[in-house]
């Protein structure tokens, strides 16, 4: 009999147990938050992205690069030259750091330099200078353009040892990663999608028909 008022006990503890249990996983699974969010369609643009032309242009051109793609310097030859000569009032250029670290490893460190010398105010002195030099990026070259742009050295120089913009490019990185970029350049018209390298004829139509519409 002693035994079996032991059994009895030890199934009503374990009664007890279970529906506290049970009872704490239901307030619990209540608080549960879901936070899955649906992948971004078009890019943002913030305080952080560099942007050339006015901010209240009709046309914002949103350009994901990568300084070690030559098919990027030759787009960015056609897009700097249409803000300044085809449409000074209606285009405005914002960059995105989108570099491929594997097929181009100084993608990211010149990046960076790219980004100390913004703190400089000469973000697109020194990217159109990067842009012209895709096949020699290098700690040497970042430097020579920090000198020929008259960049306080010792700003700059510390600035990239700490790498001090990095995650502002890791920032713009997984934003392309989001949007589905796998190629450079990626630019995005007023929202709209294009892959490649543009020539100017047919980048003017494409900013042409989003001005009038």
């Amino acid at each position: 009999m002693r035994y079996f008022w032991h059994f009895v006990t030890a199934i009503s503890v374990i009664g007890v147990l279970f529906f506290l249990f049970f009872g704490a996983s239901l307030r619990f699974g209540n608080r549960i938050t879901y936070t899955d969010q649906p992948a971004p369609t078009e890019p943002s643009v913030t305080f952080v992205d560099p942007s050339l032309g006015k901010a209240d242009a009709k046309v914002t051109m949103v350009v994901f690069g990568d300084y070690g793609c030559e098919a990027c310097a030759d787009f960015d030859t056609v897009s700097l030259d249409l803000v300044a000569e085809d449409f000074p009032n209606d285009l405005r250029i914002v960059w995105k750091d989108m570099p491929n670290t594997s097929q181009h490893p100084e993608a990211l460190n010149a990046a960076i330099a790219a980004r100390c010398a913004e703190d400089q105010n000469k973000f697109w002195e020194y990217h159109t200078l990067l842009m012209q030099n895709t096949t020699t990026l290098g700690a040497e070259l970042y430097m020579a353009l920090a000198t020929q742009l008259e960049l306080k050295e010792k700003s700059f120089t510390s600035c990239f040892s700490e790498q001090t913009p990095a995650p502002i490019v890791q920032q713009t990185y997984e934003e392309g990663l989001a949007l589905g970029i796998a190629t450079t350049p990626t630019i995005y018209v007023n929202g709209v999608r294009y892959t490649g390298s543009l020539d100017r004829g047919t980048l003017k139509v494409i900013i042409r028909q989003a001005i009038t519409q």
